[in-house]
């Protein structure tokens, strides 16, 4: 190559450099400003001149608060994050009025008081997220003010280089990647900024041991339900990190847009109804005042709602968006656009059922995932919540901060000891259910769902069969040596208006108790409870108290009390083989009740072997199979070889269509025989079923 050629590739070098240099620090200023723009909005500025006035009057020479414990190592309400809070408010102040030199110069020796007291707590949380991510938004605050000598700046940038990205997953994850970019844009680092970004995104994919999974439910600390809690931090830092990078050359992909708009729309925004979720889906949350309400993520004056940012990411899902705001903010009413859906999580044993006049819901717990969590000093008597907890919403305010004064071995749905006081986890963290046979089947729009119980010396098999007006819970083989009654609980919510009962051939007005073993239907707020079996049955409407700190040592310890409608079976001590049915039908009039039209439903087994359920106006079927079996009637006949659950649809037709779920998640294939009036199949037919990790979900076949 020639001297002429070689300085000229060596120039066009130089140029490409510098101008992928100026683009990557183009690129720096707009992330830069974006996020510094969002922080500054998270501050309430209503309140912040008098905070700010208030918190430099009192601030010591030495640059400390004292009221502020810096001794204080707890897990949570860790006093020192108050100091970093306080700096915060000071930078959004400096980045505002930099001539403050008064401000500044507090400022300066508030962090370097930080640097040297070095506060550390028991919970891992506060080191290496709470704390960094804190220090990162004042370095990004301040970061244009030139106040931070150097020195500082570094030391204060190495206190926060915590957590391991790279192993925390999930929300965690997410987490420490978040103060990984804010040291990026500090410091114009563009290989960190590289990988923050990359770790920031990467939970934005299925099939994780934690995180995101590929039935989109959501699973943190182990295979443990997480949908809201964990999943929604999911949500908005992911939305969040996004919102910040549109339009760069870190912007999300297409393809994770698609997969983060899913879990979204399709599993977090279902399990809302009106502006409440699902009690189920909030972790030990459950256990937090006012967390059931999820009104923030749609409205926020700064813009930063978690439904705003999808918007402004998404662009593709805007309808549906607006919907659920409309919905959440109580503009529409809760039914508003909901259209019937029916969905079985098989990675996170939890189903989910919708109808524009209701939901019902069901959290179960097997081998494979792990029982609901206390720690913190929270959710201290969830002990059997995943027991086959139901949530019944009509208006979505049903159990609403009712969490204190529950009876929590009387959670909706589950069967369980009746103790004579609540019974504290002693697990920290949760363990590991014992059941392996749990599971459901769906087509989407109907569904069954089984859980076969077996803890703390209850053994039960329970399963719930959805239609479109009705849900029906049967349960058999209901067995306990231990020496307190078993008992089912139908529900326990808030008590709204008359509790009318039906029982002895006479209708009552129920003001506090009754227990009765005839009893043909219960109505309650709108929701209709049949009782076809009948069997022992108590129902009460009375005031029960107690305080978030009975649940929450974090929170408060006044007194909470209310009216609450509780319904149950009571099976008795030393129950052997016994069972119930109950039908609840949401959305039903008192007159519709005391009509008592004849059902739809017919209940065709209900024991230890079989729990089979016909709905004549869907002609459609379906079974719980506890092991090789065959059921059959004067219409129908159908066997199979292994355990599963199944849904049939047009029986009485020529070509009806079976769908098969394996709760076992264990098999590759098994065999069935079916025959009807107007088709007799004379093999048996071999179903492959689905492995790796569709394994526990639904496949299809239509006979013909």
């Amino acid at each position: 190559m020639n001297k002429f050629l070689y300085k000229f590739y060596v120039a066009l070098a130089s140029l490409c450099l510098i101008s992928i240099v100026g683009y990557s620090q183009d690129e720096f200023q707009t992330i830069e400003t974006r996020i510094t723009q969002y922080l500054k909005e998270e501050i309430n500025t209503a309140k912040l001149d008098q905070d700010v006035k208030t918190n430099s009057t009192s601030l010591k020479a030495n640059g400390s608060w004292s009221t502020i414990d810096y001794s204080s190592t707890a897990g949570t309400g860790w006093a020192p994050l108050i100091h970093l809070n306080r700096i915060k408010q000071f930078a959004v102040a400096l980045n505002e009025n930099i001539e403050n030199v008064q401000l500044a110069d507090q400022t300066v020796n508030a962090l370097r008081y930080w640097l040297k007291v070095d506060p550390t707590s028991t919970n891992w949380f506060q080191g290496e997220i709470a704390s960094p991510t804190n220090i990162g938004e004042i370095l990004m605050l301040l970061k244009n003010t030139n106040i931070l000598p150097k020195t500082l700046q570094d030391s204060l940038l190495t206190q926060m280089s915590q957590g391991n990205v790279v192993k925390a997953v999930g929300a965690n994850k997410l987490d420490i990647a978040i103060h990984m970019i804010y040291r990026a844009c500090v410091t114009r680092d563009k290989a960190l900024m590289d990988s923050a970004v990359h770790q920031a995104f990467l939970p934005i994919t299925l099939a994780n041991k934690q995180g995101l999974q590929s039935d989109y439910s959501y699973l943190q600390h182990g295979p443990q339900l997480q949908i809201a809690s964990y999943g929604q931090v999911f949500l908005n830092g992911e939305y969040k990190v996004a919102s910040w990078l549109l339009g760069t050359s870190y912007a999300l992909s297409a393809e994770k847009v698609k997969i983060l708009d899913h879990y979204l729309v399709d599993t977090f925004l279902k399990t809302i109804r009106g502006r409440y979720i699902d009690f189920n889906t909030e972790g030990r949350g459950i256990s937090r005042n006012d967390v059931l309400d999820k009104k923030n993520i749609s409205e926020q004056k700064n813009g930063h709602a978690l439904l705003t940012l999808a918007k402004k990411v998404s662009q593709k899902n805007t309808e549906k968006l607006e919907e659920a705001q409309q919905r959440i903010s109580e503009k529409q009413a809760p039914s508003f656009k909901i259209e019937p859906l029916h969905t079985h999580f098989w990675k996170g044993d939890y189903t989910l059922h919708l109808r524009p006049a209701y939901s019902f819901n069901v959290r179960s717990v097997s081998k494979r995932t792990i029982r609901a969590e206390q720690g913190n000093n929270e959710n201290l008597l969830a002990k059997f919540l995943p027991d086959g907890s139901t949530n019944i919403q009509r208006s979505g305010s049903e159990y609403f901060n009712i969490m204190p004064i529950w009876e929590w071995d009387k959670i909706p749905g589950i069967t369980s000891r009746d103790y004579p006081v609540d019974q504290k986890m002693t697990i920290e963290w949760g363990e590991r259910g014992l059941s392996p046979f749990v599971g459901g089947v769906s087509d989407g729009v109907y569904g069954a769902s089984v859980y076969q119980l077996n803890y703390n010396e209850v053994r039960a098999k329970k399963a719930w069969f959805f239609f479109d007006d009705e849900v029906v819970c049967l349960g058999a083989d209901i067995n306990s040596f231990a020496k307190e009654s078993i008992t089912t609980t139908v529900n326990q919510a808030w008590a709204k208006g008359a509790v009318k009962a039906f029982a002895n051939g006479k209708l009552s007005t129920v003001n506090k108790k009754l227990s009765t073993n005839n009893l043909q239907w219960v109505w309650h707020d709108s929701i209709g409870y049949y009782f076809p079996s009948q069997g022992n049955v108590e129902l009460s409407k009375q005031t029960q108290k107690g305080s978030w700190a009975k649940i929450n040592t974090n929170r408060s310890t006044d007194a909470v009390k209310g009216d609450v409608f509780k319904l149950w079976f009571n099976h008795g001590t030393d129950p052997v083989k016994q069972s119930y049915a109950y039908i609840v039908k949401p959305g039903v009039s008192e007159k519709d009740m005391q009509n008592q039209p004849k059902s739809a439903v017919q209940i065709l087994a209900n024991d230890e072997t079989m729990q089979a359920v016909k709905n004549e106006n869907l002609n459609m079927m379906q079974i719980v199979f506890y092991q090789a079996g065959k059921l059959q009637n004067q219409k129908i006949a159908i066997s199979v070889d292994q355990a599963c659950v199944l849904l049939i649809k047009d029986i009485d037709s020529e070509q009806p269509t079976i769908y098969i779920a394996d709760p076992t998640q264990t098999l590759t294939d098994l065999k069935l025989t079916f025959s009807s009036e107007m088709l007799k199949v004379t093999e048996p037919i071999s179903v492959t079923l689905p492995q790796g990790n569709q394994k526990g979900a639904t496949v299809s076949i239509k006979l013909n």
